[in-house]
């Protein structure tokens, strides 16, 4: 049903390549979001280079982790 509705005919097989950026950029971003969350909770003064950089990277590094797994998987 879900292959018909992909458009698929038979079973594929995803770029390496993409699927390991894919899982790198993924890590990197939740490491990025992960810092942020705990420099906010038990950071002591108020760094806005650092929360702009954490925004910044999580929020490029999760949207090109979603773009190649879509991708990859031919969507």
């Amino acid at each position: 049903m879900i292959l018909s509705i992909m458009q698929i005919n038979e079973f594929e097989i995803p770029s390496i390549t993409l699927w390991t950026l894919a899982w790198i950029f993924l890590l990197i971003g939740i490491f990025s979001v992960v810092v942020l969350i705990l420099y906010t909770k038990y950071g002591r003064e108020l760094s806005m280079k650092l929360t702009v950089l954490s925004i910044v990277f999580s929020s490029v590094f999760l949207g090109f982790a979603t773009h190649f797994f879509l991708s990859s998987i031919g969507i």
